[in-house]
Order: structure tokens, then sequence, then C-alpha cells
């Protein structure tokens, strides 16, 4: 499994959340804990962050029917996306 992968099944999984937005801490906290667990792979926080912007740089995330907004999450004022399903 690639890391591109592990961090779409994270988005997707996300999306399915009740609280379905993250901040860019939030990807370099959780998805390397999730790579380890969900999928036995290790990757460093800065590879999950290229392949991150990889992936948005790309039409993947369209092709699984997901959008990402950016947004200012309020409580915090810090940059972040809402995952929205097409």
């Amino acid at each position: 499994m690639t890391a591109e992968g592990i961090i779409l099944r994270w988005i997707d999984s996300r999306a399915n959340s009740s609280d379905p937005w993250f901040a860019s801490y939030d990807l370099e906290a959780e998805v390397p804990v999730y790579g380890r667990l969900a999928h036995q792979k290790v990757h460093t926080p800065s590879t999950y962050s290229r392949a991150f912007r990889k992936i948005r740089e790309s039409n993947t995330l369209m092709r699984l029917g997901l959008v990402l907004e950016e947004t200012v999450i309020p409580t915090t004022k810090v940059k972040g996306w809402k995952i929205k399903r097409l």
C-alpha cells in the first residue's frame, strides 16, 4: 500500500464520520498511526504530506466521489479541509 493509497482510505473514512474535516496537523499526526495499524506500513509524516499535495493536484479524489473544500477551522483559526461527497 502506497502513502497515497493510505491517505485516500483515511480521507474516505473521515468522510463517513460525523466530523468530516481535518487540518494539516491531523494529517501529520493521525495518518502515520492509521497507516501503521490498518495497513502495516510505516511512512514519515513528510512522506504523507508530499503524497497529500500530489493528491490535491490530481483528480483522484473526484474519481472517488470526494471533494476537499479549503476552509478555516473556526475554533482554532487554522486552515483545513472539509470533505464533501459528490
